[in-house]
């Protein structure tokens, strides 16, 4: 009878305890893979674009139907919102379901 109490016990435990624990932990990491592998290909876009373009616009609108902000500023914290010179950078930042990130890019070609 002691072990079958014992077994329920730690069964009771592990359900209470331990299984949220892991759903939680997996949830999160799911969300902030999804946030870092939309900052690198945002990046990669603005980079490419040389700037803010409606190609650009057009990601960051379909994004924001999936909830995640973003907004971009040059290094003096000034909004950005078309195509900047050569050698300028854009940072960019995320706002992603309580996860913040940012990340910037150099403009290399027009």
């Amino acid at each position: 009878m002691g072990e079958k109490t014992g077994f329920l016990t730690v069964l009771l435990l592990f359900g209470i305890a331990i299984l949220p624990l892991l759903f939680n932990t997996y949830n999160s990491q799911v969300k902030t893979a999804k946030l870092l592998t939309i900052s690198n290909e945002m990046q990669q876009l603005v980079a490419s674009e040389g700037g803010v373009t409606d190609r650009v616009k057009n990601a960051v609108n379909k994004l924001k139907d999936q909830g995640v902000d973003i907004t971009f500023k040059d290094k003096n914290g000034n909004t950005v919102n078309g195509k900047v010179a050569v050698g300028e950078t854009v940072v960019m930042h995320y706002d992603y379901d309580g996860f913040k990130t940012s990340n910037s890019t150099i403009i290399m070609k027009r």
